[in-house]
Protein backbone atom coordinates (compact mmCIF):
# COMPACT_ATOMS: atom_id res chain seq x y z
CA UNK A 1 0.00 0.00 0.00
CA UNK A 2 2.95 2.36 -0.48
CA UNK A 3 2.13 5.65 -2.23
CA UNK A 4 3.55 6.66 -5.60
CA UNK A 5 3.26 10.33 -6.67
CA UNK A 6 1.62 10.37 -10.09
CA UNK A 7 2.79 13.85 -11.14
CA UNK A 8 6.05 15.08 -9.59
CA UNK A 9 6.19 18.41 -11.42
CA UNK A 10 5.07 20.27 -8.29
CA UNK A 11 6.53 17.85 -5.77
CA UNK A 12 9.37 19.10 -3.53
CA UNK A 13 12.98 18.13 -4.19
CA UNK A 14 14.45 15.46 -1.87
CA UNK A 15 15.73 16.95 1.37
CA UNK A 16 19.00 14.96 1.37
CA UNK A 17 20.70 11.91 -0.14
CA UNK A 18 18.76 9.53 2.10
CA UNK A 19 15.46 11.06 0.97
CA UNK A 20 16.58 10.82 -2.67
CA UNK A 21 17.56 7.15 -2.23
CA UNK A 22 14.14 6.45 -0.71
CA UNK A 23 12.44 8.08 -3.72
CA UNK A 24 14.60 6.09 -6.19
CA UNK A 25 13.94 2.86 -4.30
CA UNK A 26 10.19 3.34 -4.52
CA UNK A 27 10.44 4.24 -8.23
CA UNK A 28 12.48 1.09 -8.97
CA UNK A 29 10.09 -1.06 -6.96
CA UNK A 30 7.11 0.31 -8.91
CA UNK A 31 8.85 -0.25 -12.26
CA UNK A 32 9.71 -3.83 -11.28
CA UNK A 33 6.16 -4.58 -10.16
CA UNK A 34 4.67 -3.03 -13.31
CA UNK A 35 6.73 -5.40 -15.48
CA UNK A 36 5.74 -8.38 -13.35
CA UNK A 37 2.08 -7.32 -13.72
CA UNK A 38 2.40 -7.55 -17.50
CA UNK A 39 3.39 -11.23 -17.31
CA UNK A 40 7.20 -11.15 -16.92
CA UNK A 41 8.86 -13.27 -14.24
CA UNK A 42 10.65 -11.33 -11.54
CA UNK A 43 14.01 -12.42 -13.00
CA UNK A 44 12.99 -11.21 -16.48
CA UNK A 45 11.77 -7.90 -15.06
CA UNK A 46 15.03 -7.39 -13.14
CA UNK A 47 17.14 -8.13 -16.24
CA UNK A 48 15.02 -5.72 -18.34
CA UNK A 49 15.49 -2.90 -15.81
CA UNK A 50 19.21 -3.62 -15.47
CA UNK A 51 19.63 -3.30 -19.25
CA UNK A 52 17.64 -0.05 -19.28
CA UNK A 53 19.71 1.53 -16.49
CA UNK A 54 23.00 0.31 -17.96
CA UNK A 55 22.01 1.97 -21.25
CA UNK A 56 21.08 5.18 -19.42
CA UNK A 57 24.45 5.13 -17.65
CA UNK A 58 26.30 4.65 -20.96
CA UNK A 59 24.39 7.55 -22.54
CA UNK A 60 25.36 9.79 -19.62
CA UNK A 61 29.01 8.85 -20.09
CA UNK A 62 28.76 9.80 -23.78
CA UNK A 63 27.75 13.42 -23.09
CA UNK A 64 30.29 15.77 -24.63
CA UNK A 65 31.27 19.42 -24.14
CA UNK A 66 29.10 20.34 -27.15
CA UNK A 67 26.11 18.53 -25.62
CA UNK A 68 26.44 20.59 -22.46
CA UNK A 69 26.59 23.81 -24.50
CA UNK A 70 23.51 22.65 -26.44
CA UNK A 71 21.60 21.93 -23.21
CA UNK A 72 22.38 25.39 -21.87
CA UNK A 73 21.53 27.25 -25.09
CA UNK A 74 18.30 25.30 -25.54
CA UNK A 75 17.29 26.01 -21.94
CA UNK A 76 17.92 29.69 -22.63
CA UNK A 77 16.04 29.67 -25.95
CA UNK A 78 13.03 27.84 -24.47
CA UNK A 79 12.41 30.71 -22.03
CA UNK A 80 11.28 32.81 -25.03
CA UNK A 81 8.93 30.21 -26.56
CA UNK A 82 8.82 26.40 -27.06
CA UNK A 83 10.09 26.44 -30.65
CA UNK A 84 13.22 28.58 -30.43
CA UNK A 85 16.29 26.37 -30.09
CA UNK A 86 19.95 25.81 -30.80
CA UNK A 87 20.75 23.09 -33.35
CA UNK A 88 23.98 21.11 -33.21
CA UNK A 89 25.51 20.46 -36.67
CA UNK A 90 24.05 16.92 -36.73
CA UNK A 91 20.60 18.24 -35.79
CA UNK A 92 20.77 20.87 -38.54
CA UNK A 93 21.67 18.18 -41.08
CA UNK A 94 18.82 15.95 -39.91
CA UNK A 95 16.38 18.84 -40.24
CA UNK A 96 17.42 19.36 -43.86
CA UNK A 97 16.97 15.62 -44.50
CA UNK A 98 13.46 15.75 -42.99
CA UNK A 99 12.45 18.68 -45.21
CA UNK A 100 13.84 17.15 -48.42
CA UNK A 101 12.93 13.49 -47.66
CA UNK A 102 16.26 12.38 -49.10
CA UNK A 103 19.84 11.69 -48.04
CA UNK A 104 22.86 9.75 -49.22
CA UNK A 105 23.91 6.58 -47.43
CA UNK A 106 23.02 2.88 -47.23
CA UNK A 107 19.29 3.13 -46.47
CA UNK A 108 18.84 1.75 -42.96
CA UNK A 109 17.20 3.17 -39.84
CA UNK A 110 19.29 2.69 -36.70
CA UNK A 111 18.78 2.76 -32.95
CA UNK A 112 21.12 2.63 -29.95
CA UNK A 113 20.70 -0.29 -27.52
CA UNK A 114 22.98 -1.54 -24.75
CA UNK A 115 26.06 0.04 -26.35
CA UNK A 116 25.31 -1.32 -29.84
CA UNK A 117 24.07 0.38 -32.99
CA UNK A 118 21.17 -1.85 -34.03
CA UNK A 119 19.39 -1.97 -37.40
CA UNK A 120 15.71 -1.13 -36.84
CA UNK A 121 14.63 -1.46 -40.47
CA UNK A 122 15.92 -1.45 -44.04
CA UNK A 123 14.60 1.28 -46.35
CA UNK A 124 12.94 -0.38 -49.38
CA UNK A 125 14.83 0.30 -52.60
CA UNK A 126 17.91 1.64 -50.79
CA UNK A 127 21.51 0.49 -51.19
CA UNK A 128 21.35 -1.96 -48.26
CA UNK A 129 18.08 -3.44 -49.52
CA UNK A 130 19.56 -4.02 -52.99
CA UNK A 131 22.72 -5.60 -51.55
CA UNK A 132 20.51 -7.89 -49.47
CA UNK A 133 22.74 -8.92 -46.54
CA UNK A 134 21.68 -6.65 -43.67
CA UNK A 135 18.52 -7.45 -41.70
CA UNK A 136 16.59 -5.86 -38.86
CA UNK A 137 18.12 -6.51 -35.40
CA UNK A 138 21.68 -6.93 -36.76
CA UNK A 139 24.20 -5.21 -34.44
CA UNK A 140 26.84 -3.08 -36.16
CA UNK A 141 30.18 -3.43 -34.35
CA UNK A 142 32.67 -1.86 -36.81
CA UNK A 143 32.69 0.54 -39.79
CA UNK A 144 35.36 1.01 -42.48
CA UNK A 145 35.69 3.46 -45.38
CA UNK A 146 36.35 2.17 -48.89
CA UNK A 147 36.95 -1.41 -49.99
CA UNK A 148 40.23 -1.69 -48.10
CA UNK A 149 39.78 0.79 -45.22
CA UNK A 150 40.49 -0.41 -41.69
CA UNK A 151 37.42 -1.36 -39.65
CA UNK A 152 36.87 0.97 -36.69
CA UNK A 153 35.21 -0.56 -33.61
CA UNK A 154 32.00 1.40 -32.89
CA UNK A 155 30.73 -0.47 -29.83
CA UNK A 156 29.71 1.94 -27.04
CA UNK A 157 30.03 4.89 -29.44
CA UNK A 158 27.27 7.50 -29.72
CA UNK A 159 24.63 6.75 -32.32
CA UNK A 160 25.20 10.12 -34.03
CA UNK A 161 28.92 9.36 -34.42
CA UNK A 162 28.21 5.92 -35.93
CA UNK A 163 25.64 7.42 -38.32
CA UNK A 164 28.26 9.93 -39.53
CA UNK A 165 30.65 7.08 -40.32
CA UNK A 166 28.00 5.14 -42.26
CA UNK A 167 26.56 8.07 -44.24
CA UNK A 168 28.55 9.40 -47.17
CA UNK A 169 28.50 10.62 -50.74
CA UNK A 170 26.66 8.66 -53.37
CA UNK A 171 28.96 6.16 -55.12
CA UNK A 172 31.42 5.78 -52.24
CA UNK A 173 31.92 2.47 -50.43
CA UNK A 174 31.41 1.61 -46.75
CA UNK A 175 32.28 -1.68 -45.03
CA UNK A 176 30.31 -2.93 -42.04
CA UNK A 177 30.98 -5.69 -39.53
CA UNK A 178 27.93 -6.84 -37.64
CA UNK A 179 26.62 -9.52 -35.31
CA UNK A 180 23.61 -11.73 -36.02
CA UNK A 181 22.13 -14.49 -33.89
CA UNK A 182 22.81 -17.67 -35.85
CA UNK A 183 20.90 -20.19 -33.73
CA UNK A 184 18.75 -17.88 -31.65
CA UNK A 185 21.43 -17.60 -28.96
CA UNK A 186 25.00 -17.40 -30.30
CA UNK A 187 26.01 -14.41 -32.42
CA UNK A 188 27.90 -14.77 -35.69
CA UNK A 189 30.23 -12.03 -36.98
CA UNK A 190 29.58 -11.03 -40.64
CA UNK A 191 31.11 -8.40 -42.94
CA UNK A 192 29.48 -6.64 -45.89
CA UNK A 193 30.54 -4.01 -48.44
CA UNK A 194 27.88 -1.53 -49.63
CA UNK A 195 28.07 1.25 -52.22
CA UNK A 196 26.26 4.30 -50.88
CA UNK A 197 23.41 5.79 -52.91
CA UNK A 198 20.68 8.41 -52.70
CA UNK A 199 17.81 7.32 -50.46
CA UNK A 200 14.26 8.59 -50.80
CA UNK A 201 12.38 8.50 -47.49
CA UNK A 202 9.12 7.37 -49.05
CA UNK A 203 7.37 6.62 -45.74
CA UNK A 204 6.86 10.38 -45.18
CA UNK A 205 5.74 11.31 -48.70
CA UNK A 206 2.17 11.81 -49.91
CA UNK A 207 0.25 8.71 -50.95
CA UNK A 208 -3.06 8.34 -52.76
CA UNK A 209 -5.56 5.47 -52.83
CA UNK A 210 -9.11 5.11 -54.10
CA UNK A 211 -11.49 3.44 -51.64
CA UNK A 212 -14.93 2.08 -52.53
CA UNK A 213 -17.84 2.49 -50.09
CA UNK A 214 -21.16 0.76 -50.65
CA UNK A 215 -24.47 2.35 -49.68
CA UNK A 216 -27.91 0.71 -50.12
CA UNK A 217 -29.35 3.74 -51.92
CA UNK A 218 -26.93 3.39 -54.86
CA UNK A 219 -26.10 0.36 -56.96
CA UNK A 220 -22.57 1.49 -57.76
CA UNK A 221 -20.21 1.99 -54.79
CA UNK A 222 -19.00 5.50 -54.00
CA UNK A 223 -15.38 6.02 -55.01
CA UNK A 224 -13.46 8.15 -52.51
CA UNK A 225 -9.94 9.36 -53.19
CA UNK A 226 -7.80 9.39 -50.02
CA UNK A 227 -4.68 11.57 -49.90
CA UNK A 228 -2.43 10.65 -46.96
CA UNK A 229 -0.08 13.58 -46.31
CA UNK A 230 2.28 12.89 -43.35
CA UNK A 231 4.41 16.04 -43.85
CA UNK A 232 5.10 19.11 -46.01
CA UNK A 233 8.43 18.52 -47.71
CA UNK A 234 10.53 19.99 -50.50
CA UNK A 235 14.02 19.33 -51.85
CA UNK A 236 15.31 22.92 -51.72
CA UNK A 237 18.68 22.26 -53.36
CA UNK A 238 17.19 20.42 -56.34
CA UNK A 239 14.43 23.03 -56.69
CA UNK A 240 17.10 25.66 -57.28
CA UNK A 241 19.19 23.55 -59.66
CA UNK A 242 16.37 21.78 -61.51
CA UNK A 243 13.05 23.65 -61.03
CA UNK A 244 11.21 21.35 -63.45
CA UNK A 245 12.04 18.16 -61.57
CA UNK A 246 12.28 18.11 -57.78
CA UNK A 247 10.58 16.36 -54.85
CA UNK A 248 7.84 18.26 -53.03
CA UNK A 249 4.55 17.57 -51.25
CA UNK A 250 2.74 20.04 -53.55
CA UNK A 251 3.90 18.31 -56.71
CA UNK A 252 3.09 14.84 -55.32
CA UNK A 253 -0.43 15.81 -54.20
CA UNK A 254 -1.05 17.54 -57.54
CA UNK A 255 -0.10 14.31 -59.32
CA UNK A 256 -2.38 12.27 -57.05
CA UNK A 257 -5.33 14.60 -57.66
CA UNK A 258 -4.76 14.36 -61.43
CA UNK A 259 -4.99 10.59 -61.09
CA UNK A 260 -8.21 10.93 -59.07
CA UNK A 261 -9.69 13.09 -61.84
CA UNK A 262 -8.85 10.40 -64.39
CA UNK A 263 -10.31 7.67 -62.17
CA UNK A 264 -13.54 9.60 -61.58
CA UNK A 265 -13.77 9.84 -57.79
CA UNK A 266 -16.94 11.09 -56.07
CA UNK A 267 -15.05 12.96 -53.37
CA UNK A 268 -11.68 13.35 -51.65
CA UNK A 269 -10.49 12.91 -48.06
CA UNK A 270 -7.28 14.78 -47.22
CA UNK A 271 -5.69 12.91 -44.29
CA UNK A 272 -3.56 15.34 -42.24
CA UNK A 273 -3.34 13.26 -39.07
CA UNK A 274 0.06 13.34 -37.34
CA UNK A 275 1.29 15.89 -39.92
CA UNK A 276 3.66 18.11 -37.94
CA UNK A 277 4.11 20.69 -40.70
CA UNK A 278 7.03 21.77 -42.86
CA UNK A 279 7.58 24.54 -45.40
CA UNK A 280 5.20 27.54 -45.49
CA UNK A 281 5.47 27.79 -49.31
CA UNK A 282 4.41 24.17 -49.63
CA UNK A 283 1.31 24.75 -47.48
CA UNK A 284 0.31 27.80 -49.56
CA UNK A 285 0.86 26.06 -52.89
CA UNK A 286 -0.91 22.92 -51.76
CA UNK A 287 -3.92 24.94 -50.54
CA UNK A 288 -4.12 26.37 -54.05
CA UNK A 289 -4.98 22.92 -55.40
CA UNK A 290 -8.41 23.36 -53.75
CA UNK A 291 -9.02 27.16 -53.58
CA UNK A 292 -9.75 29.86 -56.16
CA UNK A 293 -6.95 31.98 -57.61
CA UNK A 294 -6.34 35.07 -55.44
CA UNK A 295 -7.65 33.51 -52.22
CA UNK A 296 -5.60 34.48 -49.15
CA UNK A 297 -4.33 31.23 -47.64
CA UNK A 298 -2.52 32.58 -44.58
CA UNK A 299 -1.53 35.92 -43.08
CA UNK A 300 1.82 36.35 -41.35
CA UNK A 301 2.60 39.12 -38.85
CA UNK A 302 6.23 39.66 -37.86
CA UNK A 303 7.73 41.07 -34.66
CA UNK A 304 7.45 44.62 -36.04
CA UNK A 305 3.69 44.26 -36.45
CA UNK A 306 3.87 44.15 -40.26
CA UNK A 307 1.39 41.75 -41.89
CA UNK A 308 1.88 39.95 -45.22
CA UNK A 309 -0.86 37.98 -47.01
CA UNK A 310 0.13 34.78 -48.81
CA UNK A 311 -2.34 34.28 -51.66
CA UNK A 312 -3.03 31.41 -54.02
CA UNK A 313 -1.76 32.26 -57.51
CA UNK A 314 -3.26 29.38 -59.54
CA UNK A 315 -6.77 28.09 -60.27
CA UNK A 316 -7.77 24.91 -58.37
CA UNK A 317 -7.21 21.48 -59.81
CA UNK A 318 -9.95 19.79 -57.75
CA UNK A 319 -13.39 21.34 -57.22
CA UNK A 320 -15.36 18.42 -55.75
CA UNK A 321 -16.50 17.54 -52.21
CA UNK A 322 -13.68 17.55 -49.70
CA UNK A 323 -13.10 16.40 -46.11
CA UNK A 324 -9.96 17.29 -44.12
CA UNK A 325 -9.19 14.61 -41.49
CA UNK A 326 -7.10 15.96 -38.58
CA UNK A 327 -6.03 15.05 -35.06
CA UNK A 328 -4.32 16.72 -32.09
CA UNK A 329 -0.93 16.10 -33.74
CA UNK A 330 -1.78 18.00 -36.95
CA UNK A 331 0.38 21.09 -36.51
CA UNK A 332 1.84 24.21 -38.11
CA UNK A 333 1.61 23.99 -41.93
CA UNK A 334 -1.17 21.38 -41.75
CA UNK A 335 -3.15 23.86 -39.59
CA UNK A 336 -2.62 26.55 -42.22
CA UNK A 337 -4.11 24.24 -44.83
CA UNK A 338 -7.00 23.01 -42.65
CA UNK A 339 -7.75 26.54 -41.42
CA UNK A 340 -7.93 27.99 -44.93
CA UNK A 341 -10.17 25.16 -46.17
CA UNK A 342 -12.48 25.68 -43.17
CA UNK A 343 -12.64 29.48 -43.40
CA UNK A 344 -13.63 29.40 -47.08
CA UNK A 345 -16.20 26.66 -46.55
CA UNK A 346 -14.13 24.52 -48.88
CA UNK A 347 -13.88 21.40 -46.69
CA UNK A 348 -15.58 19.75 -43.76
CA UNK A 349 -12.98 19.30 -40.99
CA UNK A 350 -13.34 15.96 -39.20
CA UNK A 351 -11.34 14.45 -36.33
CA UNK A 352 -10.14 15.40 -32.84
CA UNK A 353 -11.77 18.41 -31.21
CA UNK A 354 -8.95 20.66 -32.37
CA UNK A 355 -5.48 20.53 -33.93
CA UNK A 356 -2.16 21.11 -32.13
CA UNK A 357 -2.20 24.92 -32.06
CA UNK A 358 1.29 25.80 -33.34
CA UNK A 359 0.76 29.18 -34.96
CA UNK A 360 4.31 30.53 -34.97
CA UNK A 361 6.92 30.94 -37.72
CA UNK A 362 10.57 29.97 -37.29
CA UNK A 363 13.66 31.00 -39.25
CA UNK A 364 16.84 28.93 -39.21
CA UNK A 365 20.11 30.86 -39.11
CA UNK A 366 23.15 28.80 -40.12
CA UNK A 367 26.19 29.54 -37.99
CA UNK A 368 29.82 29.25 -39.20
CA UNK A 369 30.91 25.75 -40.26
CA UNK A 370 30.86 23.27 -37.40
CA UNK A 371 28.69 25.38 -35.09
CA UNK A 372 25.25 24.28 -36.27
CA UNK A 373 22.40 26.76 -36.36
CA UNK A 374 19.80 28.70 -34.41
CA UNK A 375 16.04 28.35 -34.87
CA UNK A 376 14.20 31.49 -33.81
CA UNK A 377 10.51 32.37 -33.72
CA UNK A 378 10.01 35.49 -35.84
CA UNK A 379 6.29 35.73 -36.65
CA UNK A 380 2.79 34.30 -36.15
CA UNK A 381 0.30 32.66 -38.53
CA UNK A 382 -3.27 33.89 -38.92
CA UNK A 383 -6.08 32.18 -40.77
CA UNK A 384 -7.81 34.05 -43.62
CA UNK A 385 -10.72 34.73 -41.27
CA UNK A 386 -8.42 36.60 -38.81
CA UNK A 387 -7.94 34.03 -35.99
CA UNK A 388 -4.45 32.86 -35.09
CA UNK A 389 -3.95 29.10 -34.99
CA UNK A 390 -1.73 29.66 -31.93
CA UNK A 391 -2.83 27.61 -28.87
CA UNK A 392 -6.42 27.12 -30.12
CA UNK A 393 -5.61 25.31 -33.38
CA UNK A 394 -8.34 24.57 -35.93
CA UNK A 395 -11.57 23.17 -34.50
CA UNK A 396 -13.23 20.22 -36.22
CA UNK A 397 -16.72 20.57 -37.68
CA UNK A 398 -17.42 16.91 -36.87
CA UNK A 399 -15.69 15.78 -33.67
CA UNK A 400 -14.88 12.07 -33.34
CA UNK A 401 -14.36 10.34 -29.96
CA UNK A 402 -10.69 10.22 -29.02
CA UNK A 403 -8.57 10.06 -25.89
CA UNK A 404 -6.55 12.89 -27.48
CA UNK A 405 -9.43 15.24 -26.69
CA UNK A 406 -8.77 14.79 -22.96
CA UNK A 407 -4.96 14.58 -22.77
CA UNK A 408 -2.54 17.45 -22.21
CA UNK A 409 -1.44 17.65 -25.84
CA UNK A 410 -0.78 20.70 -27.95
CA UNK A 411 0.79 24.12 -27.91
CA UNK A 412 -1.26 25.32 -24.93
CA UNK A 413 0.30 22.60 -22.75
CA UNK A 414 3.87 23.74 -23.53
CA UNK A 415 5.77 26.11 -21.25
CA UNK A 416 6.15 29.72 -22.44
CA UNK A 417 3.86 29.31 -25.45
CA UNK A 418 2.85 32.61 -27.03
CA UNK A 419 -0.77 33.76 -26.49
CA UNK A 420 -3.64 33.54 -28.98
CA UNK A 421 -4.75 36.71 -30.74
CA UNK A 422 -6.47 37.77 -33.95
CA UNK A 423 -6.20 40.30 -36.75
CA UNK A 424 -9.03 42.37 -38.18
CA UNK A 425 -11.24 40.12 -40.30
CA UNK A 426 -10.29 39.97 -43.97
CA UNK A 427 -12.87 40.18 -46.77
CA UNK A 428 -13.42 36.58 -47.89
CA UNK A 429 -15.31 35.18 -50.83
CA UNK A 430 -16.56 31.82 -49.51
CA UNK A 431 -16.36 28.76 -51.72
CA UNK A 432 -19.62 27.50 -50.22
CA UNK A 433 -21.71 27.66 -47.04
CA UNK A 434 -21.33 24.36 -45.21
CA UNK A 435 -23.00 25.50 -41.96
CA UNK A 436 -26.55 24.33 -42.86
CA UNK A 437 -25.29 20.77 -43.41
CA UNK A 438 -23.18 20.37 -40.27
CA UNK A 439 -25.89 19.59 -37.64
CA UNK A 440 -27.37 16.75 -39.74
CA UNK A 441 -23.91 15.44 -40.65
CA UNK A 442 -22.90 15.42 -36.98
CA UNK A 443 -26.08 13.57 -35.95
CA UNK A 444 -25.65 10.90 -38.63
CA UNK A 445 -22.04 10.47 -37.53
CA UNK A 446 -23.13 10.00 -33.90
CA UNK A 447 -25.63 7.35 -34.98
CA UNK A 448 -22.88 5.37 -36.70
CA UNK A 449 -20.59 5.79 -33.68
CA UNK A 450 -23.25 4.30 -31.38
CA UNK A 451 -23.28 1.20 -33.59
CA UNK A 452 -19.47 0.97 -33.89
CA UNK A 453 -17.50 -1.42 -31.65
CA UNK A 454 -14.44 0.78 -32.17
CA UNK A 455 -16.06 4.03 -31.03
CA UNK A 456 -17.86 2.31 -28.14
CA UNK A 457 -14.45 1.05 -26.95
CA UNK A 458 -12.92 4.52 -27.34
CA UNK A 459 -15.71 6.11 -25.28
CA UNK A 460 -15.24 3.44 -22.62
CA UNK A 461 -11.47 4.12 -22.54
CA UNK A 462 -12.15 7.87 -22.22
CA UNK A 463 -14.56 7.39 -19.31
CA UNK A 464 -12.10 5.07 -17.55
CA UNK A 465 -9.30 7.60 -18.02
CA UNK A 466 -11.41 10.49 -16.69
CA UNK A 467 -12.51 8.49 -13.65
CA UNK A 468 -8.93 7.51 -12.80
CA UNK A 469 -7.60 11.00 -13.41
CA UNK A 470 -10.26 12.80 -11.32
CA UNK A 471 -8.67 14.53 -8.31
CA UNK A 472 -5.77 12.05 -8.37
CA UNK A 473 -2.53 13.40 -6.94
CA UNK A 474 -1.07 10.12 -5.74
CA UNK A 475 -1.96 6.43 -5.86
CA UNK A 476 -1.03 3.29 -3.96
CA UNK A 477 1.21 0.84 -5.81
CA UNK A 478 -1.35 -1.89 -5.11
CA UNK A 479 -4.11 0.21 -6.74
CA UNK A 480 -1.94 1.00 -9.75
CA UNK A 481 -1.05 -2.66 -10.26
CA UNK A 482 -4.71 -3.67 -10.00
CA UNK A 483 -5.52 -1.16 -12.77
CA UNK A 484 -2.65 -2.47 -14.93
CA UNK A 485 -3.83 -6.06 -14.49
CA UNK A 486 -7.44 -5.09 -15.35
CA UNK A 487 -6.23 -3.30 -18.48
CA UNK A 488 -4.10 -6.29 -19.50
CA UNK A 489 -7.00 -8.70 -18.96
CA UNK A 490 -9.36 -6.51 -20.97
CA UNK A 491 -6.77 -6.20 -23.74
CA UNK A 492 -6.35 -10.02 -23.92
CA UNK A 493 -10.03 -10.87 -23.91
CA UNK A 494 -11.17 -7.78 -25.80
CA UNK A 495 -14.57 -7.36 -27.35
CA UNK A 496 -15.52 -9.09 -30.54
CA UNK A 497 -15.10 -6.70 -33.46
CA UNK A 498 -13.52 -3.98 -31.34
CA UNK A 499 -10.50 -2.45 -33.06
CA UNK A 500 -7.62 -0.94 -31.12
CA UNK A 501 -7.88 2.89 -30.99
CA UNK A 502 -4.38 3.26 -32.47
CA UNK A 503 -5.21 1.36 -35.69
CA UNK A 504 -4.21 3.26 -38.85
CA UNK A 505 -4.71 2.41 -42.51
CA UNK A 506 -1.88 2.74 -44.99
CA UNK A 507 -2.04 2.03 -48.73
CA UNK A 508 -2.89 -1.68 -49.12
CA UNK A 509 0.07 -4.03 -49.19
CA UNK A 510 -0.65 -7.51 -50.55
CA UNK A 511 2.12 -9.00 -48.40
CA UNK A 512 0.66 -8.01 -45.02
CA UNK A 513 -2.87 -7.45 -43.72
CA UNK A 514 -3.93 -4.00 -42.49
CA UNK A 515 -6.39 -3.26 -39.71
CA UNK A 516 -9.39 -1.15 -40.67
CA UNK A 517 -9.00 2.53 -39.85
CA UNK A 518 -12.28 3.50 -38.16
CA UNK A 519 -11.49 7.22 -38.20
CA UNK A 520 -10.76 7.27 -41.93
CA UNK A 521 -13.82 5.12 -42.59
CA UNK A 522 -16.04 7.53 -40.65
CA UNK A 523 -14.60 10.55 -42.49
CA UNK A 524 -15.51 8.86 -45.79
CA UNK A 525 -19.05 8.23 -44.51
CA UNK A 526 -19.35 11.93 -43.56
CA UNK A 527 -18.21 12.86 -47.07
CA UNK A 528 -20.81 10.56 -48.67
CA UNK A 529 -23.54 12.00 -46.42
CA UNK A 530 -22.60 15.51 -47.53
CA UNK A 531 -22.46 14.44 -51.17
CA UNK A 532 -26.00 13.04 -50.95
CA UNK A 533 -27.38 16.08 -49.07
CA UNK A 534 -25.84 18.67 -51.37
CA UNK A 535 -26.46 17.00 -54.73
CA UNK A 536 -29.33 14.58 -54.19
CA UNK A 537 -26.92 11.71 -54.79
CA UNK A 538 -25.48 13.05 -58.04
CA UNK A 539 -21.78 13.59 -58.52
CA UNK A 540 -20.42 17.13 -58.32
CA UNK A 541 -18.51 18.14 -61.43
CA UNK A 542 -14.78 18.42 -60.99
CA UNK A 543 -12.49 20.37 -63.27
CA UNK A 544 -8.94 20.44 -64.52
CA UNK A 545 -6.55 23.26 -63.71
CA UNK A 546 -6.27 25.70 -66.60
Amino acid sequence: DELAVVDRRKAPYPKDDADADKLWGRKLKLELLEHVATGKTEAEAREFLLRRYRSAHLRMEQITHNDVISMFLNALASTYDPHSSYLLPDELENLNITLSLSLEGIGATLRWEDGYTVISSIVPGGAAAREGSLKAEDKIIAVGQGKDGALEDVRNQRLTDVVKLIRGRRGTVVRLAYLRKSDGVREKRIEVTITRDKILLTDREAKGTVQERKRPEREQPYRIGVVELPSFYVDFSRRHTNPDSYKSSFRDVERILQQFLTQGVDGVVLDLRDNGGGGLDEAVQLSGLFLERGATVVRVRDNNGDTVNHDNTSPPIYRGPLVALVNRYSASASEILAGALKDYGRAIVVGDKTTFGKGTVQNIISLPTGLGGVKTTVAKFYRPGSSSTQNRGVESDIVLPSLNNHLEIGESSLENSLPWDALTRAALKPWSDLAPYLPALAERSRQRQRASAYFLQVNQDVQQYLERKKNRKDVTIKQLLAEREADAKEGKEGKEGAAKPADRLHPPDATKPTAPDALLNESMEVLIDYLRMSTGGNNIAIGQRN
